[in-house]
């Protein structure tokens, strides 16, 4: 068994995890919200402006034409499903015809504005 002087000058070896962990986590841990701040918002960009369009003299959101094309697809998904007989198939139709909009409405906005 060792003694306190021989502790001392030769202690014991830490698992290995703590080692990783000292090495890479805990100056991680010490930078804090600054760090983990900037992580979030490195994507975002000020200087870029929200897109928009100019329609009737005054400027709207481009997320509200996205929205606009996404329903107005949805509409004809549906009137497309009715003749084919998958509208009758569909077990709850409101939360599927929302999903079709938002798809048609993310891939406009991807496609037309390349966010």
């Amino acid at each position: 068994m060792r003694d306190a002087a021989d502790a001392a000058l030769f202690p014991q070896a830490p698992p290995q995890g703590a080692t990783l962990l000292r090495r890479f986590a805990l100056p991680v841990l010490r930078l804090g919200p600054p760090a983990l701040m900037s992580a979030l918002l490195s994507g975002c960009d000020v200087s870029a402006g929200a897109p928009s369009l100019a329609l009737f003299g005054a400027y709207f959101p481009s997320w509200l034409a996205c929205a606009l094309a996404g329903i107005l697809g949805a509409v004809l998904v549906r009137l497309v499903f009715i003749p084919l007989g998958l509208d009758d198939m569909l077990p709850v139709r409101l939360p599927v015809y929302v999903a079709i909009a938002a798809a048609i409405g993310f891939l406009v906005s991807l496609l037309g504005f390349g966010r």
